[in-house]
């Protein structure tokens, strides 16, 4: 009997072992730090490292088999992580790897809720310091994963994510950029990359399967993107200053690509169906595109060389092709094609050239050749 009392208390104690085996460690250094750390479930680890001054972080896990940690380095740097939910991962690093001990001002928030999610921030400052950052994560599902990373002074990243198996990536480096993503649904990706300074990105996807890249490489440049369906992809590529960019896609297996090279160049693409496609490629300065397809199975490609160009795409119903070459300066296109399997093609080489193209019905075709 005695045997049997022992076997039991030694089970029990052993269970009580592995319900509370979570692991927590804080190391501060400085003057003013402050750390909360609660820990609710089984095998959890929490590390918290903070060195200078005014530093603030609150951790709270709920769940089994989460892991998080937590670098500080400067002043008043403050980081929040909750986790609800088993197996969730997430790290801030603020200031570490600067080249500079002073990192200032940098704030950092992390919420998951589901499990299997991964976040991650990274804020590091450039050889001045790293001053008024801002970072937030909001997983709600399982399995997603969210990265933001950002070099340089008063930048702004955001990302929210609710479904599952989503992605999300945030890269910036310089001053006062802003890259914020919002994808509901399941197994989007998206991708904000940008390099120079004041350049602002922001993407939303609502629906599953959709993906979304966005670079910038430059100063003053800006790119919205809003996709609500299925299956749909935006790229857009921007190098230069000042140059703007809006994709709208509502539907299911829509494409569009931006690519806008120089100064001053602004494209606008709205794609309402399925399976609609458009291309837009500006090389030089204060181009402007804009591309309306309403239906299914359009195409639009609208290549501009040169400055001050001008194109108008307007195609609504099913099926329509549209092709605008523009090279030189001050030249003007406008298409409009309404009805099924209408087919134009504009190439307007020099300066100044006007072109309207007004197709209605079916199966039509136009061509128009111009040059000086």
């Amino acid at each position: 009997m005695k045997k049997l009392m022992l076997t039991m208390m030694a089970l029990m104690c052993a269970s009580i072992m592995v319900a509370q085996f979570n692991v927590s460690t804080v190391n501060q250094t400085g003057m003013s730090n402050s750390s909360d750390v609660d820990q609710t479930g089984y095998a959890n680890g929490s590390t918290v490292d903070q060195v200078g001054d005014y530093n603030y972080s609150d951790v709270d896990q709920m769940g089994d088999l989460n892991d998080n940690d937590v670098d500080q380095l400067g002043d008043g740097n403050y980081a929040q992580v909750y986790q609800n939910g088993d197996e969730n991962e997430a790290d801030v690093h603020q200031g570490y790897g600067a080249g500079a001990s002073v990192n200032d001002g940098n704030q950092g928030y992390v919420y998951q809720n589901g499990n299997g999610n991964d976040a991650h921030i990274d804020q590091y400052g450039d050889t001045d310091g790293s001053d008024y950052n801002y970072a937030w994560i909001d997983q709600a599902g399982d399995d997603n994963n969210s990265f933001i990373y950002q070099v340089g002074d008063y930048n702004g990243g955001e990302n929210q994510q609710i479904g599952d198996e989503n992605n999300s990536n945030i890269l910036q480096f310089g001053d006062s950029n802003y890259g914020g993503a919002g994808q509901y649904g399941n197994n989007n990706n998206s991708s904000i990359y940008q390099s120079g300074d004041n350049n602002w990105a922001l993407t939303f996807q609502t629906g599953n399967y959709n993906g979304s890249s966005v670079n910038q490489n430059g100063n003053y440049n800006s790119s919205y993107v809003d996709q609500y369906g299925n299956a749909n992809n935006s790229l857009v590529n921007q190098s230069g200053d000042d140059n703007d960019s809006e994709v709208y896609q509502y539907g299911d297996n829509n494409g569009s690509g931006v690519a806008q090279i120089g100064y001053y160049n602004d494209s606008y693409v709205v794609q309402d169906g399925d399976f609609n496609s458009s291309s837009v490629l500006q090389n030089g300065y204060a181009n402007y595109s804009n591309v309306y397809q309403y239906g299914n199975s359009n195409f639009s490609d609208v290549k501009q060389y040169g400055d001050y160009n001008y194109s108008d795409v307007d195609q609504l119903g099913n099926a329509n092709i549209s092709g605008v070459i523009q090279n030189g300066y001050f030249n003007t296109s406008y298409v409009t094609q309404d009805g099924d399997f209408n087919t134009s093609t504009v190439d307007q080489t020099g300066d100044s050239h006007l072109s309207t193209v007004n197709q209605l019905g079916n199966g039509n075709s136009s061509s128009v050749s111009q040059s000086n």
